[in-house]
């Protein structure tokens, strides 16, 4: 099954070259330190520990198959750039690149006890076009075995036959990234369904089974050190025998000042969460509001007729947008 993160979550580098357009954009490494082991489980002095252990996700030649040509792997004692990284120091013991999608470990030694390090890693093709940097990684001589908070905040919008989730930013400074799991039944087994950690609090579901009346998610974060969290709740979002969401007249509209927008829903059985978005006129997003614990029949929405920093927007023609599992419905507003 191929599936896939929203495309704003792509962690994909241009790169100049005379090889067709497809093949110049080459992925950075996906979650460099996925594992960090504390020095007596790598390598150590007696009463020294030196070192540490790195482990990646090995990227393609041409975006997702093959193998890269060459590693190039670096440390620095402050955060590594793009403008700092001809003088961080390179790392020898990297080994050959594996096919895309593999692990890969290596273990770096002479390190100063007690003097935090930043670890950074690139990838070159054989065409000569190196990828961006990875994610930067840092190693305190602190071993880490306390997972990320667990997401919270899962919601589930349809289109067409994708589920597009979303969920609230993980509050953990030290987090890589989050993996999404889904089931067909509301106990399990859930099945890691999203690949690779990624960054982003956003996924879209392409691969939908369609031999089922109902699918569950649930989101775990992952930090630096390899940690998971817990799955979040389960969230249940609906396949089949579930009527779509209508929108009724709006009021009042044209609408003036910071007053109130009612936005009528007419809510079916099986829904109860649901996004309302407003955009202006150029289809900026002007304001989201989550809708929680919605019931079937009449619902009211509102909109305060504010933006998210709390201004009164100015007049003009607005779209209010409400996205749930059954689809998007919209409606026009003006603000007079």
């Amino acid at each position: 099954m191929n599936r896939r993160p929203h495309p704003r979550r792509h962690r994909v580098t241009a790169a100049h070259g005379s090889r067709p357009g497809w093949r110049r954009w080459f992925p950075a490494l996906v979650g460099l330190a996925l594992l960090l082991l504390a020095p007596a489980l790598t390598h150590a002095q007696t009463a020294n520990p030196d070192s540490v252990s790195l482990s990646w996700t090995a990227p393609g030649d041409d975006s997702l198959t093959g193998s890269a040509t060459r590693y190039d792997l670096r440390y620095a004692t402050s955060p590594i750039t793009t403008d700092n990284w001809s003088t961080a120091t390179i790392v020898t013991s990297v080994p050959a690149p594996l096919p895309a999608g593999s692990s890969q470990t290596t273990t770096v030694h002479g390190l100063t006890y007690g003097t935090a390090y930043y670890f950074a890693i690139r990838s070159v093709d054989d065409a000569g076009n190196w990828s961006g940097l990875s994610n930067v990684v840092m190693w305190d001589w602190q071993l880490d075995l306390s997972p990320p908070t667990v997401p919270a905040g899962l919601h589930a919008g349809r289109s067409g036959k994708t589920i597009d989730l979303t969920w609230s930013p993980d509050p953990d400074a030290d987090l890589l990234g989050y993996s999404v799991y889904r089931a067909t039944t509301s106990g399990g087994p859930f099945t890691k369904v999203s690949g690779a950690v990624f960054p982003g609090t956003s996924w879209s579901d392409l691969n939908v089974p369609t031999n089922v009346k109902a699918v569950w998610y649930a989101v775990t974060a992952t930090d630096v050190s390899g940690n998971e969290s817990a799955r979040s709740t389960a969230l249940q979002v609906t396949l089949k025998g579930s009527a779509a969401l209508a929108l009724g007249p709006v009021y009042p509209n044209p609408s003036s000042g910071a007053g109130e927008v009612s936005i009528p829903l007419d809510v079916p059985d099986s829904m109860t969460d649901a996004t309302l978005v407003i955009v202006d006129a150029t289809g900026r997003r002007v304001r989201t509001l989550q809708l929680h614990g919605l019931v079937a029949g009449p619902v009211n929405a509102t909109w305060d007729g504010r933006s998210e920093n709390g201004r009164v927007t100015p007049p003009g023609v607005y779209r209010a947008m409400v996205l749930s599992v059954s689809g998007r419905t919209s409606v026009r507003l003006v603000r007079l």
